[in-house]
């Protein structure tokens, strides 16, 4: 019997669903939060991508890419200061990652200072192997 690969990528989020109906606490590896986190984000159901976000980061306290994910909620709903203070954060820690460099270049749009994110998406680029996403980014800006 073949697995629907849909049925394989819903199954995390089926098991949190049923978690948070439940009140049990169930254990999820550090991408599955990740996957389940971007499935909401991408549905537009923010208040369920911050519960995720929650839960992941008191099972994952290190995970990189869930304080990421909690930032780019951050910069989403205009807590810019707390956002900011996490980026300084996570690039004590690692100023290689793309990421970091792309959020505060959202974080500079978002308070019209275009030149900055222009730079910023520069040195994102510098550290990115696929960089299509940051030129889409970089093309806003400037206009």
């Amino acid at each position: 019997m073949a697995l629907d690969p849909n049925e394989s990528q819903n199954q995390p989020i089926a098991k949190f669903e049923s978690m948070l109906k439940t009140d049990d606490v169930y254990f999820f590896d550090a991408e599955d939060f990740e996957d389940i986190i971007h499935h909401y984000l991408n549905n537009g159901k923010i208040s369920l991508a911050k519960k995720a976000i929650k839960i992941g980061l008191k099972q994952h306290p290190g995970a990189m890419d869930l304080k990421l994910l909690d930032i780019e909620v951050l910069v989403f709903e205009n807590n810019l200061e707390v956002a900011e203070k996490l980026l300084d954060e996570l690039q004590l820690m690692d100023s290689t990652n793309e990421e970091i460099y792309i959020q505060r270049a959202n974080i500079y749009s978002k308070k019209d200072n275009h030149e900055a994110a222009i730079d910023m998406l520069k040195k994102a680029l510098d550290l990115s192997e696929d960089s299509f996403d940051i030129y889409s980014l970089l093309g806003m800006e400037y206009l």
